[in-house]
């Protein structure tokens, strides 16, 4: 279901102030053997030239 800005704002305008969090708590785990594995093969993507570019991403979500 698509929702215009104008939902969206009528929306997050219905939340309360105590529904916001003010202070999200950094993320303090070490990184696991997985998570350095998934970096790595990010970082070959990337330099490989094989990630979508953002504004192509941003191009097929507004179509």
């Amino acid at each position: 279901m698509a929702m215009s800005k104008k939902d969206l704002t009528d929306l997050i305008d219905k939340l309360s102030e105590k529904d916001i969090p003010y202070h999200i708590p950094y993320d303090d785990e070490p990184l696991t053997e997985d998570d350095l594995q998934a970096i790595r093969e990010a970082k070959k993507e990337y330099l490989e030239g094989k990630t979508i570019k953002f504004e192509d991403i941003l191009a097929e979500l507004q179509s």
